[in-house]
């Protein structure tokens, strides 16, 4: 895990351990398959997005490479437990320095048979949300965890939006401003579409192949370099070209990129990923509110706008 600040957590929360932290919630180890993700109090607007898409999930068959949830609440999130993230599984195949310095040496790669089933899941992941019109709107490793059989799922929906929609960005290499090809929307991170969405899938295959961050050396020339579809030699392997193909918005559809994953080594592995079904959600979620009820009783929420009782109904 990255360096975070120390949350602000109710006191019934402290006793656990603190398992990852981002801009919208704090992540806990609540008990066997459970962890808790807690609100950071500025960011309920987002939090409500990624609860709301949440429900709206449970309507719809995802594939097994969508992140599930047990027990939704305001401002709190019961989830299964995961045995880590891509971005953690990066981290621990560098040397780095102190704090977030830059990777000083790649000790070694996933196999390519490895990548090839983890982007082959990420590619039906983010499919699955453009058929519903949807994108995930923050594709970076730190969102894309890893179970005990080494399956992805994609996580952290909060930045979900509507396709088409206007891009806020995102740090690079995750996200690009348009250059001439982006038309009116130029100098711009333009609308949310296919391209925004393989783009950063592209980074993220990147950082595996390589197991660096895509001109993490650099300093602000990064961004004109995106800009302008600049991009390092690559060796002519199937991962590689697939990679350059994304950058350059080379897929008109989530679709298309998801049947071309399919020819990559390691492709097969996907299938043998699965997702819980009806009975094991339903007895945690059962745990979860055996630990509301106990103790996390009286558990609330903070929104600065007034506290919100969180127990379920």
């Amino acid at each position: 895990m990255r360096d975070h600040h120390v949350p602000q957590l109710p006191a019934c929360l402290t006793a656990y351990n603190l398992i990852s932290g981002g801009s919208t919630g704090w992540v806990l180890r609540l008990a066997d398959g459970i962890a808790l993700k807690y609100c950071v109090r500025e960011r309920f607007k987002k939090f409500r997005t990624e609860n709301e898409f949440y429900d709206t999930s449970l309507q719809q068959t995802p594939p097994p490479s969508i992140m599930q949830s047990f027990l939704r609440l305001p401002g709190i999130n019961f989830m299964p437990l995961m045995a880590s993230s891509l971005e953690e599984r990066i981290c621990s195949n560098q040397t780095r320095g102190d704090g977030n310095s830059p990777c000083v040496k790649v000790k070694c790669t996933e196999p390519a048979t490895t990548i090839g089933q983890w982007a082959t899941e990420l590619a039906r992941a983010i499919a699955w949300l453009e058929s519903l019109g949807l994108v995930h709107g923050d594709l970076r490793p730190a969102n894309i965890l890893l179970d005990r059989d080494d399956h992805i799922k994609l996580a952290d929906f909060d930045s979900v939006a509507t396709m088409g929609s206007m891009n806020p960005g995102n740090c690079a290499p995750w996200a690009r401003l348009r250059g001439c090809d982006g038309g009116e929307q130029a100098g711009s991170f333009g609308l949310y579409d296919a391209w925004s969405e393989q783009f950063a899938f592209a980074s993220i295959l990147y950082n595996l192949t390589t197991g660096t961050e895509l001109y993490e050396e650099k300093g602000p020339e990064v961004l004109d370099l995106l800009r302008d579809l600049i991009f390092p030699e690559l060796e002519e392997t199937p991962l590689n070209l697939l990679t350059l193909r994304c950058w350059k918005g080379g897929f008109a559809t989530l679709a298309d990129l998801a049947m071309e994953t399919k020819r990559l080594e390691g492709a097969e592995g996907a299938e043998s990923g699965t997702r819980f079904d009806d009975g094991y959600m339903n007895k945690m979620k059962a745990q979860c509110q055996k630990l509301l009820d106990g103790k996390l009783a009286g558990i609330q929420f903070d929104d600065s706008s007034g506290r919100v009782d969180v127990r379920a109904s």
